[in-house]
C-alpha cells in the first residue's frame, strides 16, 4: 500500500506542476486597445483623393488643361502652355508658406502640387506623376509620390486609372506624430465626363488595396469592400467600405465605412463588435 501510495503522490504532483507550467506559460491573446490605424488610412486616402481633385480643376472632360482652376483657390501654370507639345507640366500653387487657401471644397490648402502630363487627360496610357512640396490639407503636412495611369474604358464605358501613391507621411498639425501610406487602387470615372468644364458633378469610385504604418505604430494592411466613391464637390469620401487588418491583431479587423453618400466628415469603425464614430479632417 505504501509503495502504491507512493506512486499515486508522484503522478498527481507531476500532473499539477504540468497544469502550472501551461496556465503559466501560455499567453493572454492580445486585443487592440483603439482604432487609430483605421482613421490614419481614410485621412491619407482623403487627402490623396483632395490632391486628384485639384487636379481635375485645370483638365476634365474636355481633355484640355487650362491655367484657372475651378476651385477658386488655386493659381496654375502651365509648360509648355499650347495644344500640341508633350509632356506637360502643371504647378498648382496653394495659398502662401504660411497662410491657408480656402477651396470651393472646404478644404484648406497651402502649397504646391505638381504634375506632369505625358499626354491629354482621357488619352489610355497618359501617364501623370505627380510630387508636392510643402504641401498641407487642413493643416496636415501631406508628402509623398503620387503616379496616376490612363488604363482605358471599362466594360460600363468608363475611364479607369490606375493610382499608385509611394512614400507617402502625413504629419499632425502639432508636428507631434506621423503616419505613413502606400497604395495601388484603381479609380473609375463614373459620372461627370460628358459635362465639360464642369467638375463638380465628376464622381469617382476607388477600389485597391494600402498599406502603412499607424501614428501609434502599428503596421497594417487594406482591403476594399465597396468601392470608395469621391464626389468632386464634397471634401471627404462619401460612401463605401475597406476591411484593416493589423499586423500584430490578424484575429481583429477593423471594417471602416464611410456611409451611404452624404457628404458629411463622419464615418464608422467596427473592432470587436463594437462600432466607433469616426471623424475625418
Amino acid at each position: 500500500m505504501k509503495k502504491n501510495s507512493i506512486k499515486l503522490f508522484s503522478a498527481l504532483a507531476l500532473l499539477a506542476f504540468a497544469t502550472f507550467l501551461y496556465t503559466g506559460c501560455k499567453k493572454e491573446e492580445k486585443k487592440p486597445t483603439d482604432y487609430s490605424s483605421a482613421t490614419d488610412n481614410a485621412n491619407a486616402d482623403n487627402a490623396f483623393a483632395g490632391i486628384w481633385k485639384q487636379i481635375s480643376t485645370v483638365t476634365d472632360s474636355s481633355n484640355t488643361l487650362r491655367s484657372t482652376a475651378s476651385s477658386g483657390c488655386s493659381t496654375a501654370s502651365i509648360t509648355p502652355f499650347d495644344l500640341t507639345t508633350w509632356p506637360k507640366t502643371v504647378v498648382m500653387t496653394f495659398g502662401t508658406a504660411t497662410t491657408n487657401c480656402l477651396g470651393s471644397d472646404g478644404v484648406n490648402r497651402r502649397g504646391t502640387i505638381t504634375a506632369v502630363f505625358s499626354g491629354p487627360y482621357q488619352d489610355s496610357a497618359t501617364v501623370i506623376t505627380v510630387t508636392l512640396s510643402n504641401y498641407y490639407h487642413n493643416d496636415y503636412h501631406v508628402e509623398g509620390t503620387q503616379t496616376i495611369k490612363n488604363m482605358g474604358h471599362n466594360s460600363a464605358g468608363h475611364l479607369v486609372f490606375n493610382v499608385i501613391v509611394s512614400g507617402a507621411t502625413v504629419t499632425n498639425p502639432a508636428g507631434t506624430a506621423h503616419s505613413t501610406w502606400n497604395t495601388n487602387q484603381n479609380r473609375e470615372f463614373a459620372a461627370g465626363y460628358n459635362t465639360n468644364f464642369n467638375i463638380f458633378d465628376d464622381v469617382y469610385l476607388i477600389t485597391g488595396n494600402a498599406n502603412g504604418v499607424s501614428s501609434s505604430g502599428e503596421a497594417y494592411t487594406i482591403v476594399t469592400n465597396s468601392p470608395l466613391r469621391v464626389n468632386v464637390g464634397c471634401p471627404w469620401i462619401v460612401s463605401g467600405s475597406f476591411t484593416l487588418t493589423m499586423a500584430d491583431y490578424p484575429t481583429y479587423p477593423i471594417v471602416f465605412d464611410y456611409g451611404a453618400g452624404t457628404c458629411d466628415a463622419t464615418a464608422t469603425a467596427l473592432l470587436n463588435g463594437t462600432t466607433y464614430t469616426i471623424y475625418l479632417y
